[in-house]
């Protein structure tokens, strides 16, 4: 079995800390396989974008390391994780809407605890999503997943039909990584094969600190028995760190994107270790 992270940001990214390389490195350092990168694909131009996945490829002969290329766009009001990627064209025309992309292509809603949740749906149905991120580290904390989303996804016919990836959204490798994703080595360590393996659901979403995990693979997880199953759980550390987390993202809030953006390091400190 290897293992890797899932939603990371680098420097590419305007919130981005860390260098592509550091991030494989430090990963690398930490017993991981492979990180998939989700930029904000708004901060790219097509020659900045050429260069990422230069960058990326330059990376993973050196170090070993497995670097899948994604985007984070936002379609319709709606953040979701593009992967793995090649192709700026084809990414502007799935935003203006012009194109659906590539089948093999993996389509994530990012967060989706932060949307209502019938925007949530409706936005499946229409661009064909194959992916939730049912875990987010950074908007969910590393104690709980949000078991509000995790109720509404259970009333849902299709609920047993998408692959549940627990992410991290870290914009600073220095932090710790709670949420992992867990697959079978495959037969070439490339970013295709594992992003094979990513499409095809045979993986496992694992958070860390609580132990709680998501089987994709074959037998799959019957996803409203495992939802009632999270849900028994007191989670009495997370509820009071979400208590605190809601204060400072209110007053977050408030401030102007300029300042948000100079205060990220600090968001992002005070949501992994408060």
């Amino acid at each position: 079995m290897i293992s890797g992270t899932f939603h990371f940001h680098s420097d590419y990214s305007h919130d981005g800390r860390s260098p592509l390389r550091k991030i494989a490195t430090v990963l690398r350092d930490r017993g991981l396989s492979f990180c998939v990168m989700t930029e904000h694909f708004e901060d790219f131009t097509a020659a900045t974008f050429a260069q990422y996945l230069r960058e990326v490829d330059e990376v993973n002969q050196q170090t070993g390391f497995i670097l899948i290329p994604g985007v984070e766009v936002n379609l319709g009001g709606i953040d979701t994780i593009v992967f793995p990627v090649d192709d700026y064209d084809a990414i502007t025309q799935l935003l203006s809407g012009g194109g659906e992309g590539r089948s093999d292509v993996i389509k994530i809603v990012a967060h989706p605890a932060k949307y209502p949740f019938d925007r949530v749906r409706r936005h499946i149905e229409k661009y064909q999503v194959n992916g939730i991120e049912l875990w987010n580290q950074q908007s969910d904390g590393s104690l709980m997943p949000a078991l509000g989303l995790l109720e509404w996804m259970k009333t849902q016919d299709r609920c047993n039909d998408f692959g549940y990836f627990f992410g991290c959204d870290i914009h600073d490798v220095t932090l710790s990584v709670a949420n992992v994703l867990c697959l079978r080595e495959p037969a070439s360590r490339t970013p295709a094969a594992v992003a094979s393996e990513l499409r095809n659901r045979r993986f496992v979403s694992r958070n860390l600190v609580t132990g709680i995990e998501y089987r994709n693979e074959s037998p799959r997880t019957d996803f409203g028995a495992w939802v009632e199953s999270v849900a028994r759980r007191p989670f009495y550390r997370a509820k009071i760190q979400r208590a605190i987390r809601r204060s400072l993202r209110f007053g977050y809030r408030m401030l102007p994107r300029d300042t948000q953006h100079s205060l990220n390091d600090f968001k992002n400190l005070v949501r992994n270790k408060v």
